[in-house]
């Protein structure tokens, strides 16, 4: 596919709302958003005669070792949301977008297809959030990172042996990789083991504490998650220059079943050489940057390195949205650093490919390294935010300060490079991470050691201005383009009162305008979701992060971690719990001991069993059976299947204590009446 892209050529197409009369907010479903403002066309109309339009080598990097093309992203299973990015143009960019975030959609969608890296290295890019990387093995293939979900991967494969040379006669998966535990790399699993294609004694390997790692991030705070993802990722939104244009990782995510084929190889070693079918993977567990648990490759062979998710065309999150444990930066610069002396510069690799983007190559009679220009870059964007967001704060400038002053001053040498933009991390909120790392939240003015509630802080500002007042304040900053100014004076009077619809569309059209300017994924959808649940007072439901395999592959004792976050304090407490239970897998030999005592529950893994006043025998398979609601724990002692000893009775009453989570809270207030 060929994108009209004549950088010499700038126009806005500016459409201006002077309060434009609402859309019908009846429901989400029907919604859509109002045009930019002339202060927000103008905003982004500014901002596209700074960038560096002349550089279009990302482009060509993504077109280069193109085999097969979907066609229009639309081969057989292969769809694309994005059909109406076909025509994207920055002869014609689009008010309601920011400029760089649109070129951004425009890179994303021109990979559609199955692409050669190397000879023996292929991908396919555009059929999902992340790439599939395949590596041709002596007798098959090795696939990497199946995509998000069972559809995707399973198109994507049936489409790359269309177009891959069969080998003995036949397209052979000769072992499977997941560089990290996050859903788009490990999500598609079973559409390539139930492909008919993967090899009976073919290997599946992960990073050390995969496993762990995926249930920690997804079962403890899965729910939260998925409902703060909801801003995140603007599920709500409609594809198109009022709603979602990118993702920043990849145009979008593929709509299907999130799976899990469990690993059979856990990488321990901090290094160690993988040998599939005859091709070895040096593969090297880097955890703490992008993932917890996270491995990248070199493979010599092919004179290859796959990064894993450490590169990628743009800033990534060292603090994501949706929520997660906060990365290190710090760790991040001396993997890439690391990777760079000992693959890159000492003349090792040929090219470097990663989980999202396209690859980078080293072109041939030039001595020119453009992988250690790339990876420099890189690892000063993330080493920068560190160290001045370190810097500053030992200054004393506070966590909630640290990312309006870090944007000030990042060098140009970023600002000119395209693939250190904030597509998905922000210069401002990675900055704020780092503080938090090292500091925690707390700015130490005391105003803040106990602060109000968030309803009752609005309302004292409210009361002691005036309602009349704030909202006239507000609407003069909103006139003159101040629309961060009018969000802080509209956010306390919803606060204060969520069922004043003037004072919910105010706040709308003030977050919908910053929307529209943001260059970062997450801050676009984050400010047009919550227009959008302010005009509706719709909540739709929560992105569902524990699937049923996550949840079969999640260990007992973080299941029962699980169970206490669910316990409600308040009922325990007036149930007068106060029992000890033990869980045995027979099959596993397993063994969890845990406590019921003063409202809280604790448990942990035992070699031997205590004296208990309830134990559950049970297998693995149907405890997570009963888990699902596949089955019930009446239905399995009643068929003998699992046992119960000691007083019975007790599992009950602490069943009645737990929470049932709906993932439908409020981010912002919705009205009562």
């Amino acid at each position: 596919m060929k994108i009209n892209f004549a950088p010499s050529v700038l126009s806005l197409a500016v459409i201006i709302s002077f309060g434009a009369t609402a859309n019908d907010y009846a429901s989400i479903d029907t919604y859509e958003g109002k045009p930019a403002t002339e202060h927000t066309a103008k905003e982004n109309a500014q901002l596209a005669k700074t960038l560096p339009w002349q550089d279009t080598s990302a482009f060509s990097r993504t077109e280069r070792g193109l085999i097969a093309e979907f066609g229009t992203h639309e081969a057989g299973e292969l769809k694309n949301r994005f059909e109406y990015m076909t025509d994207m143009s920055v002869t014609d960019l689009p008010a309601t977008v920011n400029p760089s975030i649109w070129r951004q959609g425009m890179l994303n969608y021109a990979a559609g297809g199955l692409y050669q890296v190397a000879d023996g290295v292929y991908q396919i890019r555009g059929a999902d959030l992340s790439n599939m990387t395949i590596y041709r093995s002596d007798n098959g293939y090795v696939i990497h990172d199946p995509l998000l979900s069972r559809q995707a991967a399973q198109a994507s494969w049936k489409f790359a042996k269309q177009h891959l040379p069969a080998i003995n006669r036949e397209h052979k998966i000769t072992g499977m990789i997941y560089s990290h535990m996050h859903a788009d790399h490990f999500g598609g699993s079973r559409g390539i083991f139930e492909s008919g294609d993967f090899d009976k004694n073919a290997q599946i390997y992960a990073p050390k504490d995969f496993i762990k790692e995926l249930a920690d991030e997804n079962v403890i705070a899965g729910t939260a998650m998925g409902r703060r993802a909801n801003y995140q990722y603007g599920t709500t939104l409609d594809n198109n220059t009022k709603g979602i244009v990118d993702n920043a990782l990849g145009l979008g995510t593929s709509r299907g079943e999130v799976t899990l084929v469990a690993p059979t190889t856990e990488i321990q070693a901090r290094e160690k050489v993988v040998t599939i079918d005859g091709l070895d993977f040096h593969a090297i567990n880097m955890p703490g940057a992008e993932a917890p648990a996270e491995i990248v490759l070199y493979i010599p062979q092919y004179r290859s390195l796959n990064t894993a998710e450490l590169t990628y065309d743009g800033m990534h999150n060292i603090y994501t949205f949706r929520g997660a444990k906060v990365r290190d930066a710090l760790v991040w610069t001396k993997y890439l650093t690391e990777l760079k002396m000992r693959f890159v510069d000492s003349g090792l690799v040929d090219n470097i490919h990663a989980a999202h983007s396209a690859p980078v190559w080293n072109e041939t009679g030039t001595d020119v390294n453009e992988i250690s220009q790339y990876m420099t870059l890189q690892r000063d964007n993330y080493g920068f935010i560190h160290n001045q967001a370190m810097r500053l704060a030992n200054h004393g400038v506070t966590i909630n300060d640290v990312g309006r002053e870090i944007e000030k001053i990042v060098p140009q040498s970023q600002l000119d490079t395209w693939h250190t933009n904030g597509y998905h991390g922000s210069y401002s909120h990675n900055a704020r991470a780092v503080v938090n790392l090292y500091l925690g939240y707390h700015d130490m003015n005391p105003v803040n050691t106990n602060p109000l509630q968030t309803k009752d802080k609005a309302c004292v500002y409210v009361n002691a201005a005036g309602a009349e007042s704030l909202f006239k304040a507000g609407q003069v900053h909103f006139k003159q383009g101040e629309y961060q100014a009018a969000s802080q004076l509209f956010n306390d009077l919803v606060q204060c009162d969520p069922n004043n619809f003037d004072y919910r569309y105010a706040l709308a059209d003030s977050f919908e305008q910053q929307g529209y300017q943001s260059e970062t994924m997450a801050w676009r959808n984050s400010y047009l979701q919550g227009a959008a649940e302010l005009r509706t007072g719709e909540i739709k439901p929560s992105i569902k992060l524990a699937s049923a395999d996550v949840i079969a592959n999640t260990p007992t004792g973080m299941f029962l971690d699980y169970v206490a976050v669910s316990l409600n304090a308040p009922k325990a407490e007036q149930a007068k719990l106060n029992f000890t239970f033990g869980v045995n897998h027979p099959d596993l030999n397993e063994l969890y001991y845990g406590e019921v005592s003063n409202a809280n529950m604790a448990n942990i893994e035992v070699d031997k069993l205590p004296q208990v006043d309830v134990e559950l025998i049970i297998n693995k398979g149907d405890f997570t059976k009963v888990v699902l609601g596949k089955t019930t724990l009446q239905q399995l002692v009643s068929s003998g299947e699992a046992s119960i000893k000691g007083n019975a009775e007790l599992i009950g009453q602490l069943s009645a204590t737990l929470d049932e989570f709906d993932g439908l809270f409020e981010i912002l207030p919705m009205p009562t009446k």
